[in-house]
C-alpha cells in the first residue's frame, strides 16, 4: 500500500470540501473517452480512474500553463496532482462512511443547488448545452451534486455541527495576540490635483501654485469640494469628484501621508506641493489607529478558534479512516 499524504488537503473542513468538489465538477471540453483510462487509486473496494484525476486537474492546469513554464510548471503540476489524489481519497472514504451508516443526500438541498446554477443561464436548454460542452449530461451533473451534498452531510453528521469554545480560551488568545487587535490609521480621502508641466519653468510652476491657492480660497468660501475636483482636478479621480477611497499609511506619497493622517473627518488640507504637482486633500472619514477591546474582538476570536477546532477534528477523523483503510495509489 502506498499512502502519500497524511494531512487533510482541504484546508479548513467543510469549506475545503466545497473547493474540492468545484474541481471535480468542472470537466474539460475534451471528451473523457479520449483520455487513456485506468485505475489511479484503490480505496478499500472502490476505485478512482485516471480520467477522474486528469479531468479534476485540467482547469487549474490550464491556468498554470498561462503563468508558468519548464521546471516551475512541472512542480506546480506535481503539487496539484498530489492534492487532487488526496481529495479523491478523502471523498471515497467519506462516501464509504455514508454507505455503512445509511446516510443519504437531502434531495431538497440537491435540487436547490442545481436551481442556483440553472439561474445563471437564460433557459433550460442553455444550461443543458453548457453541461454538454463540459462532457456532462444532466443526470451525471446531478450525481456529482448528490455526491457533494452527501459528503458534506456525512461530515456534519459524524463530527457534529458545532464545537465548544470556552471563555478562558478566548481570553488567552486575546492576551497572547494583542498586536492583532490594534488597527492601523486609515482615511477615506479625496483630492484636487494640479499637475506641474513636465518641462515647465519656475514661472510655469508658480502659476500652477497660484491656481491651487485660488481653489483653496474658494473652498474656504464654501465651494463644494467634489464640484471643484470634477471641474479643475487633473488627477485620475477627477470624474469621481476627486474621491480616491480608503487608504492606509504608506499607500500614498510621503509628503501627502504627513498631511492626510493628521486630518479629521471633513477637514480640508492646505495646498501641498510634491514633485508631481499641487494637491488639496479632503478627509471624508478619518479613522485613527486604535486598540480593539476584548468585547469587540471576542466574536471574531471565538469563530477563529471554533474553525481551528473543526479543522483539527476533521483532520484527525480522516487520518484515522486512512489508517484503517486499504489505499493503493497507482499513479
Amino acid at each position: 500500500m502506498r499512502n502519500i499524504l497524511h494531512k487533510s488537503p482541504y484546508g479548513s473542513g467543510l469549506a475545503g470540501l466545497v473547493v474540492a468538489f468545484a474541481l471535480l465538477a468542472i470537466l474539460p471540453t475534451q471528451s473523457l473517452s479520449r483520455i487513456i483510462d485506468g485505475i489511479a487509486i484503490v480505496v478499500n473496494r472502490d476505485a478512482v480512474l485516471v480520467s477522474e484525476i486528469n479531468s479534476s486537474m485540467m482547469p487549474t492546469m490550464q491556468q498554470y500553463r498561462e503563468k508558468h513554464t519548464g521546471p516551475e510548471l512541472k512542480k506546480k503540476q506535481d503539487e496539484l496532482r498530489e492534492t487532487v489524489i488526496n481529495q479523491a481519497i478523502e471523498t471515497k472514504l467519506i462516501l464509504q462512511v455514508a454507505r455503512v451508516n445509511g446516510i443519504t443526500a437531502n434531495e431538497k438541498t440537491v435540487d436547490s443547488r442545481i436551481e442556483v446554477v440553472k439561474k445563471r443561464f437564460a433557459s433550460e436548454k442553455e444550461f443543458v448545452q453548457a453541461l454538454a460542452s463540459k462532457g456532462l449530461t444532466l443526470r451525471e451533473y446531478r450525481e456529482q451534486v448528490v455526491e457533494q451534498v452527501l459528503v458534506q452531510d456525512t461530515v456534519k453528521r459524524v463530527l457534529g455541527r458545532e464545537v465548544n469554545v470556552q471563555d478562558d480560551e478566548i481570553e488567552e488568545y486575546y492576551d497572547s495576540h494583542r498586536d492583532e487587535f490594534e488597527t492601523k490609521p486609515h482615511v477615506e480621502l479625496a483630492q484636487i490635483f494640479l499637475q506641474i508641466p513636465r518641462d515647465g519653468t519656475e514661472e510655469d510652476i508658480e502659476a500652477v501654485g497660484k491656481r491651487a491657492d485660488q481653489l483653496r480660497l474658494l473652498l474656504d468660501d464654501g465651494a463644494d469640494f467634489s464640484e471643484l475636483a470634477m471641474k479643475y482636478s487633473e488627477g485620475p479621480y477627477r470624474e469621481k469628484g476627486g474621491l480616491i477611497g480608503e487608504i492606509g499609511a504608506e499607500e500614498i506619497l510621503p509628503d501627502l501621508e504627513k498631511i492626510a493622517f493628521t486630518l479629521e473627518t471633513d477637514e480640508i488640507s492646505p495646498v501641498v506641493r510634491t514633485a508631481y504637482g499641487f494637491h488639496i486633500l479632503k478627509a471624508h472619514k478619518a479613522s485613527p489607529a486604535r486598540k480593539i477591546g476584548f468585547e469587540e474582538a471576542k466574536p471574531v476570536i471565538e469563530e477563529n478558534i471554533r474553525e481551528k477546532k473543526r479543522t483539527e477534528k476533521y483532520d484527525d477523523w480522516i487520518e484515522k479512516l486512512k489508517e484503517d483503510s486499504y489505499i493503493d495509489i497507482r499513479i
